[in-house]
């Protein structure tokens, strides 16, 4: 899925929401671009799917993603700003 196709179905969802008056919008548009600034940090997670988490301190968010990284060795963590 395109950059230009994720935009256009995160469009028709928030769009539902607001119908049904569900969620945040200014949230919701937060946490695409969080994702979407992920994906674009690099071309092989083009495909994949973000979790965006947040972390008390630094020590916290290391000793999470050796924990995750010992169960699925093949995963990759970005530390964005």
């Amino acid at each position: 899925m395109t950059l230009r196709e994720r935009c256009k179905a995160f469009l028709i969802k928030e769009r539902q929401d607001a119908l049904l008056r569900q969620r945040d919008p200014v949230s919701s548009l937060v946490e695409f671009v969080i994702a979407e600034t992920g994906c674009a940090a690099a071309p092989e997670l083009g495909e994949t799917f973000p979790l965006c988490l947040y972390f008390g301190s630094q020590q916290d968010r290391e000793e999470f993603v050796a924990a995750v990284h010992e169960a699925k060795p093949g995963l990759i963590a970005r530390n964005l700003p």
